[in-house]
């Protein structure tokens, strides 16, 4: 009776196991099929392949709890700009539709969510956890610079908690016979 409570015990915890913020009910990648048929598509797809599925570089990659599935912030800006408020960071913001963001590369599948979205799953999950973002996916004629971060979401049930890690990174892209070539990181910063 003894082995069959600690069998049973074992297994409701294991059930119970987190993170939960990956689950089905909160993950889940868009249907759309992506194709690349604008430079922002591809920017997006590079970037995303670069930082967590090939080269798996940006600053604290190691971090990101599930590495099969990754959520993805749906706002950016178009030019590199410092905002003072939130406020006007949102103002000013463009938001990534689904069909601009690949679904799955290779075995990676990628979320698009709002920041409300997300932090909505962080209060909910009571769960604290690193998202990608790109700050700004800039394209000047054969130049494309790419601001890709990778950053916490924190929980509303742990209003005082600040990670020292996360960080970010920007790529430089060129484009040569209509493709974008990644060039180089012209800079990254971990927290």
């Amino acid at each position: 009776m003894k082995r069959f409570c600690l069998l049973f015990l074992a297994i409701i915890i294991s059930s119970c196991s987190r993170p939960l913020y990956i689950k089905d009910k909160y993950f889940n990648s868009s249907e759309i099929e992506f194709i690349i048929d604008s430079d922002l598509k591809e920017l997006v797809y590079l970037s995303l392949k670069r930082a967590a599925v090939i080269q798996k570089d940006i600053p604290d990659y190691r971090l990101l709890w599930k590495k099969h599935r990754i959520y993805l912030s749906s706002e950016y800006h178009t030019e590199e700009k410092h905002y003072p408020t939130t406020s006007d960071w949102e103002k000013n913001a463009k938001m990534l539709q689904e069909n601009e963001v690949p679904n799955k590369i290779e075995n990676v599948s990628f979320c698009l969510k709002s920041k409300e979205e997300l932090q909505n799953i962080a209060n909910k999950t009571w769960e604290d956890f690193l998202h990608l973002s790109f700050e700004f996916i800039k394209i000047e004629k054969d130049i494309a610079t790419v601001k890709i971060n990778n950053t916490w979401i924190v929980s509303n049930k742990h209003p005082k908690t600040v990670y020292l890690s996360g960080g970010g990174y920007i790529l430089v892209f060129k484009k040569e016979k209509e493709k974008w070539i990644f060039d180089k990181i012209q800079s990254s910063w971990i927290s």
